[in-house]
């Protein structure tokens, strides 16, 4: 099939609908399991965060002097977190921002070998974060670095969670290329 050099005409596209990338190995049942504590994780902070910041505008307009103390501080952390640990939920379901207007108009080889390159990238770039982020979250616990705010948190804590979500992204991205390399004709090529 010779590919068009319109990239809106509708030959462009899989015939049967599918999108141009399947989703990175979620089938296998530990994977599943993962993909639901990793949202629920991720929910779970998004709603704890969105509650003080509710219950800090309610005692802000109960009464002068009425807050939370650090509540600002603690909904950043919860944010932080739910942001970095979805990073591996984000990768499993293909959704990061990419350049991929040209891999539509690649022949399935050449389609195979880019999407298998992008995924040794993606997996050494994220091996290599989450090296340096422990290293980081290691030296704030080591120094027993705390925030500078009456809450006096600990920053190992928040720091950490920059190698626990680059190690979740390392894993999906693993997980992308074995499967990718492993079948004949990769994921979707």
């Amino acid at each position: 099939m010779t590919m068009p050099s319109n990239p809106e005409n509708s030959e462009a596209r899989p015939a049967d609908g599918a999108s141009q990338h399947a989703d990175i190995d979620t089938s296998p049942p530990a994977v599943s399991w993962l993909q639901r504590i990793e949202d629920g994780l991720v929910g779970s902070l998004g709603i704890a965060a969105l509650h003080v910041c509710l219950v800090n505008v309610v005692l802000r307009n109960v009464g002068e002097g009425h807050s939370l103390p650090a509540s600002d501080e603690i909904q950043v952390y919860l944010i932080v977190w739910a942001i970095f640990l979805s990073l591996g939920v984000i990768t499993a379901n293909n959704r990061h921002i990419k350049a991929d207007i040209f891999l539509n108009w690649f022949s399935p080889g050449l389609k195979r070998a880019a999407l298998v390159l992008s995924a040794v990238l993606g997996l050494v770039f994220s091996m290599i974060m989450t090296y340096l982020g422990l290293q980081i979250a290691l030296e704030a616990f080591e120094f027993g670095d705390m925030s500078s705010t009456s809450l006096r948190f600990p920053l190992w804590m928040y720091t950490a969670a920059l190698p626990a979500g680059m190690a979740l992204m390392s894993l999906r991205y693993a997980l992308h290329l074995a499967r990718l390399v492993g079948r004949p004709g990769g994921a979707h090529a």
